[in-house]
């Protein structure tokens, strides 16, 4: 085992073992731990307990209007978000049948299980306007993770491992060491698949289907909206121009 500092662990050192390392991951989130933890869109930062939680965001030097998001699968998505047939079936085409990841934010409902256990503070930094956003399909480990966590009803919230406006990174060496240092546990499975020409997951309302952040596949996500729905979204302007990918509140559908 190989540690950055003393506290600090850092799997896997040879096998990768998505399962394993998921049961590592879920036991140190049980016991108030922050986790470093692999997606195929780079790499995040997650916590269960509402205090480590508070830890991540002053780790990364967050501004209060910034949100955490739920690290998910397609079931808990089904579970959590409340959307009506069409939004749920782009969803699924996008998640499912075409195996993209992709940043879900809908309406949720406020009485499932999981949500009943945020602490009301915490659903305010996690939500906008009755709005969650949800990591859906990113990579096996994430499903693992996601799915441990869920059957013991548990939030699985955090945010890309990086500080505010850094962006966000694909593999562990890039991490900034402040943020490696408020980890307990890193899992390190090398570069990420989803890296150009951005990495992060590109994020969209299904409320209003409005882009929120320009990211990965997004030009893939783009063409399945054109092709299959009839509805054009805006074109990625490129990180020299937009270097977060994120979008101001307004309607970009047409």
């Amino acid at each position: 085992m190989e540690s950055f500092t003393t506290g600090i662990e850092r799997y896997p050192t040879q096998d990768i073992s998505p399962k394993d390392d998921a049961q590592r991951v879920l036991k140190v989130l049980k016991d108030g731990g922050i986790a470093i933890i692999p997606s195929n869109v780079g790499y995040g930062i997650v916590a269960t307990d509402p205090e480590a939680l508070c830890r991540i965001f002053n780790a990364k030097k967050r501004q209060p209007h910034k949100r955490h998001a739920m690290i998910g699968n397609y079931d808990l998505h089904k579970d959590i978000h409340n959307l009506p047939a069409r939004g749920a079936e782009m969803v699924r085409r996008l998640t499912v049948d075409l195996d993209l990841p992709l940043g879900v934010v809908a309406s949720y409902h406020p009485d499932h299980p999981i949500i009943k256990k945020i602490p009301e503070y915490l659903l305010n930094q996690s939500s906008v306007g009755g709005t969650m956003a949800m990591l859906v399909n990113g990579g096996k480990f994430q499903e693992e993770l996601s799915k441990l966590a869920s059957n013991e009803e548990l939030p699985l919230l955090g945010s890309s491992a990086n500080l505010t406006g850094t962006g966000t990174k694909v593999t562990v060496e890039e991490i900034e060491p402040e943020i490696k240092a408020a980890a307990n546990i890193i899992i390190d499975y090398g570069r990420q698949k989803y890296s150009h020409p951005r990495p992060s997951s590109t994020m969209i309302n299904f409320n209003d289907l409005r882009v929120l952040r320009f990211g990965a596949c997004y030009h893939v996500i783009q063409d399945v909206f054109s092709r299959f729905y009839g509805i054009h979204l805006p074109d990625d302007p490129g990180r020299d121009i937009l270097f977060s990918g994120h979008l101001a509140n307004s309607n970009n559908v047409h």
